[in-house]
C-alpha cells in the first residue's frame, strides 16, 4: 500500500523538501518526495503516513503556507524503495504553485556574512532555502534553477555540493551562490561604466565596499540595485545631499524613506509600538510608517509638514554590509522620476538615471520581475498595508464557496480563471485560479504609458507561468479608464464592477465575509452607477451586487480634474453652499473665476467624494493649499490634528444623503486661516473634530440600518491613523462585526473585481 500526498501552496523554494526528507527519514519511511506544477508531490510506500502528515501540518517550514493538502491511498506498487528519496520536478496538466515573495536575509546568513572563517564572508548575495530572492528572479514554475534569473550561474563545486545535500539548509536554494560562482558587484558612474568590470573583493585594487564610503562622505547620490529595482540613495543626515535628491527628482514635498542601521536608531527617533517593532523587523522587513517622537537636523528636509516618518531595517546582505561600513541613515527612495515606474536593469539606470545619481553600484543577477518595497503602518494593532510589494506580495487569499468547474491532476475539482485588471491608480492585478485569489505586487500608476506596458507584461508573465486562460476579465465602471481599455486586449469576456462595491468585496474576502454585508468606502474618485463621481459609500452588498444606502450630499468640482490639484476650487464650492461664507473669504480665496465656472455649470461633475471633503477641509484650516502629491492635504490635515480634542461638529442625514454642509457652517464660523481674528479653539483642535465628525457620520450611518450586518471599511480615508484609531476607539464600535482592510487604498480593487468575476461566473450572470 501506498500513501500519495499532494501539497499545494507556498511550498517551492522554501525548504518544503529536505524538510520532508528529514522527517520522513526521522520517521523510518520509505518512499520520495518531488516538486511538480501543483506544489510538492509525496509518497510514502509501506507503513503508516498518520504521524508524518501530522507532524507536517502541525510544524511546516517556517517560510511555508499551505493552502491544501490532499491525500490518496494506492495498492500499485511494485518496486518499494529502500530509502526516502528526493527526486527531480516533474512538469503537471495544471499548475497551482504559489510563488514565494522574496525574502530577507536570515540569521543563519547574517552570521556566516561577518564570520571571516567562511567563504561567503562580505559576500553580498549570501542566501540560503530560509531567505534571499524568490519574485523577483523566476521566470516559470517549477521553481527551479534553470526556470530562474540564476540559470547563468554555473555551481561551483563547493555550492554544487551543498546544492545536491538534502542535510544542507541549502539544498535546492535556487539562488544559491558565493564568491567565485555567483553574481558580482561593481561600483561605477557613467564615464566608468563602458569600460569597468563587475568585481569581487578579491580585487586587490579599490573596492566597491571604499567607493561606497567614499560616496556616501561626498554627499553624491547611488543609485543601488537591489532585490527588486534601483533605489536612489543619500546621507539621510546630509541637508545638502537630501535637498539635491528633491531637485532632481522634481519631488516638492513628498516624504523618503529611510534605511536605517538597526532598532537602536528607530527606538531614539520613533514612538515604536511592540506590533510596529515585529512588523519592522519581520521576514517582509516593509517600510513601517511610524510616528516621530524628537527631532532631528534633517527631519523637515525628509518629511516636511508631517508627524511621521517611514523606515525599514536592512533587507539583503548587500545592506548589512553598506551599513557596516557606514553607521548612518540612509535616503533610499525608488530610482525614477516622479510619477515613471521603478528602474530595474542596469542598461535602463545608466541611460535614465544619468541626471539623478552621481555613482551606480549594479550588480550582474536579473530582476525578473521588479518588486518595490511594501509600505505599511500599524493602526491599533493591526497591519495596514500601504503598498503591497517586496516581502509581501504577491499574496494570495481563498475565493470561498464557488461553483467548480473542471477536474485536476488527482480528481480535484478546480475553480475557472478571472482576471482582476485593478484600478487606475495604485494599481495591482489579481489572477482567481485553484481555489485562490492571488494579489501582485504594486505595479503603479497607469496614467504614465510605460506603467501601462508594465501592467500588460506582469500579467502575460503571471498567466504564461501557470499556463492559463483568463475565462473573465473583470475591470472598473469607468469606460475611460486605462485599466478598462487594457481590458479590452485580452481576447476574453469582460464585465465591470463598481470601484466602490470592488473596494468592500476586497474587505470582504480578506476577512471571510460571506453573504450581505455592510460596506463604509470613502476615498477620493470613483465611477458611480449613476454616471457621478462617487467616494463617501455606504453600501449594502454582496460579491454580485449593492444597494447604495448612504452617500454625501453631492457638490460640484469646478474644473474637474483640476478642483483635485488645486482643491481650493472645492473649498469655493464647498463654501458657496454655506450662507456664513462672507465675499470677503471668497475673494481672498480669487473665487470669482471658480464661482463664474459654477455658476455656467460647464466642466462641473457632481461629486459625493469624502477625500475631496478632506482636500476642502485642508485648505480651509490652512493645512495645505495646493498639494504637489496624492494625499498630501489630508496627510497634513491628520498631522496638525489634536490628539487630545474629542469633540465634533453638526451634521445631518436626510433620505439617505448626509449633509456635510452643517460642519463646514461651524468650521467657517469659528476660524479660517486667513482671519487675524482670534479663537478659543485652535486649527489643531478643529482638525481634530473633523475627522471625529467623520466617525460619527459613520456610526449614525450605521445604526439607521435596520441589519446587524458585518461591516467592512475600505478606500483611500482609511489610510488615515487618527480616522481609524478614533473609530476604533468609538463607544459604538463593535470589533466582532466590524473589519477594516488592511489594504485601504486602490491596491486592493483587483482582488474585488476577481472575487466578483468568480462569483458572477457562479451565478451565471456573466457570460464566460
Amino acid at each position: 500500500m501506498a500513501t500519495i500526498i499532494q501539497i499545494k501552496g507556498v511550498v517551492q523554494g522554501v525548504g518544503f523538501r529536505p524538510y520532508v526528507w528529514k522527517l520522513a527519514t526521522s520517521l523510518g519511511l520509505k518512499g520520495f518526495v518531488r516538486n511538480d506544477s501543483n506544489g510538492v508531490y509525496i509518497r510514502i510506500e509501506g507503513g503508516t503516513a498518520d504521524r508524518f502528515l501530522k507532524e507536517l501540518k502541525s510544524n511546516p517550514p517556517p517560510l511555508s503556507k499551505i493552502t491544501g493538502v490532499s491525500v490518496t491511498v494506492s495498492n500499485e506498487w511494485k518496486n518499494p524503495a529502500e530509502s526516502f528519496q528526493i527526486l527531480e520536478s516533474e512538469g503537471g496538466t495544471e499548475k497551482a504553485v504559489q510563488i514565494s515573495p522574496d525574502v530577507s536575509v536570515c540569521g543563519d546568513c547574517q552570521r556566516e556574512l561577518f564570520d571571516e572563517s567562511d567563504r561567503r564572508y562580505r559576500y553580498p548575495f549570501i542566501n540560503c532555502v530560509h531567505c534571499g530572492p524568490r519574485y523577483s528572479i523566476i521566470k516559470g514554475l517549477p521553481y527551479d534553477r534553470p526556470n530562474t534569473s540564476m540559470a547563468g550561474f554555473e555551481l561551483c563545486a563547493d555550492c554544487a555540493r551543498e546544492y545536491a545535500d538534502p542535510a544542507n539548509r541549502r539544498y535546492h536554494a535556487q539562488p544559491v551562490a558565493c564568491p567565485v560562482c555567483g553574481p558580482q558587484l561593481r561600483f561605477c558612474n557613467n564615464v566608468e561604466a563602458a569600460s569597468s568590470r563587475f568585481i569581487t573583493r578579491q580585487d586587490a585594487a579599490s573596492t566597491w565596499e571604499e567607493q561606497w564610503v567614499e560616496a556616501i562622505h561626498a554627499g553624491k547620490i547611488v543609485a543601488v540595485k537591489g532585490i527588486g529595482g534601483f533605489h536612489l540613495v543619500c546621507d539621510a543626515l546630509n541637508a545638502d545631499a537630501v535637498a539635491e535628491l528633491r531637485r532632481r527628482k522634481a519631488r516638492e514635498n513628498k516624504p523618503f524613506a529611510l534605511m536605517v542601521p538597526d532598532l537602536d536608531w528607530v527606538r531614539e527617533t520613533c514612538e515604536l509600538s511592540e506590533a510596529e517593532e515585529k512588523l519592522l523587523t519581520s521576514r517582509e522587513r516593509p517600510i513601517v510608517i511610524l510616528r516621530l517622537k524628537v527631532n532631528f537636523a534633517t527631519r523637515e528636509a525628509i518629511a516636511p509638514n508631517l508627524n511621521t516618518l517611514g523606515v525599514m531595517l536592512p533587507y539583503t546582505p548587500m545592506h548589512l554590509i553598506l551599513f557596516d561600513l557606514l553607521k548612518r541613515p540612509l535616503v533610499m527612495t525608488s530610482a525614477n522620476y516622479s510619477s515613471e515606474p521603478m528602474i530595474h536593469t542596469n542598461e535602463d539606470a545608466l541611460q535614465k538615471l544619468s541626471g539623478l545619481a552621481d555613482e551606480f553600484l549594479l550588480h550582474d543577477r536579473d530582476i525578473v520581475n521588479r518588486c518595490d518595497d511594501s509600505v505599511c503602518a500599524v493602526y491599533s494593532g493591526q497591519t495596514i498595508v500601504l503598498r503591497p510589494g517586496r516581502g509581501m506580495a504577491p499574496v494570495s487569499f481563498p475565493v470561498g464557496r464557488v461553483r467548480r468547474t473542471r477536474r485536476g491532476r488527482l480528481g480535484e475539482p478546480s475553480l475557472p480563471c478571472v482576471l482582476g485588471i485593478g484600478a487606475d491608480m495604485k494599481n495591482t492585478f489579481a489572477v482567481a485560479h485553484d481555489g485562490w485569489i492571488t494579489l501582485s505586487p504594486y505595479i503603479g500608476d497607469l496614467e504614465n504609458p510605460e506603467t501601462q506596458e508594465i501592467l500588460k507584461t506582469s500579467i502575460r508573465r503571471h498567466l504564461d507561468c501557470y499556463d492559463l486562460k483568463p475565462e473573465l476579465i473583470v475591470h472598473d465602471l469607468h469606460p475611460d479608464y486605462f485599466s478598462t481599455r487594457i481590458a479590452e486586449e485580452f481576447a476574453s469576456p469582460e464585465a465591470a464592477v463598481q470601484h466602490h462595491h470592488a473596494h468592500c468585496i476586497a474587505a470582504a474576502v480578506e476577512h471571510g465575509i460571506e453573504g450581505r454585508a455592510i460596506g463604509i468606502a470613502f476615498d477620493g474618485t470613483g465611477y458611480g452607477s449613476d454616471g457621478t463621481i462617487w467616494g463617501g459609500e455606504i453600501l449594502e452588498f454582496d460579491s454580485r451586487s449593492f444597494e447604495r444606502k448612504f452617500y454625501l450630499k453631492p457638490f460640484a468640482l469646478p474644473g474637474g480634474e483640476k478642483a483635485v490639484k488645486e482643491p481650493k476650487r472645492t473649498l469655493v464650492s464647498i463654501l458657496s453652499n454655506v450662507e456664513e461664507a462672507s465675499s470677503l473669504f471668497m475673494t481672498r480665496l480669487e473665487a470669482s473665476s471658480t464661482l463664474k465656472i459654477l455658476e455656467s455649470g460647464i466642466n462641473c461633475p457632481m461629486t459625493s467624494s469624502m477625500g475631496r471633503l478632506f482636500d476642502a477641509a485642508s485648505v480651509l484650516l490652512g493645512a495645505c493649499e495646493l498639494p504637489t502629491f496624492d494625499g498630501e492635504g489630508p496627510m497634513r490635515l491628520e498631522a496638525m490634528a489634536d490628539l487630545t480634542e474629542k469633540g465634533y461638529f453638526s451634521f445631518k442625514i436626510e433620505q439617505g444623503q448626509i449633509d456635510w454642509r452643517p460642519m463646514f457652517r461651524e468650521m467657517f464660523n469659528i476660524q479660517h486661516p486667513i482671519s487675524n481674528i482670534q479663537y478659543p479653539i485652535s486649527r489643531e483642535a478643529l482638525a481634530a473634530r473633523f475627522h471625529n465628525t467623520v466617525a460619527e457620520i459613520i456610526f449614525a450611518c450605521i445604526q439607521a440600518l435596520p441589519t446587524n450586518l458585518p461591516v467592512v471599511f475600505s478606500g483611500g480615508v482609511f489610510q488615515n491613523r487618527f480616522l481609524v484609531e478614533g473609530i476604533k476607539k468609538h463607544p459604538a464600535f463593535d470589533q466582532r462585526r466590524m473589519f477594516f482592510s488592511s489594504y485601504p487604498n486602490d491596491s486592493a480593487v483587483a482582488l474585488g473585481q476577481a472575487a466578483f468575476g468568480i462569483s458572477n461566473i457562479e451565478q451565471g450572470t456573466a457570460e464566460c
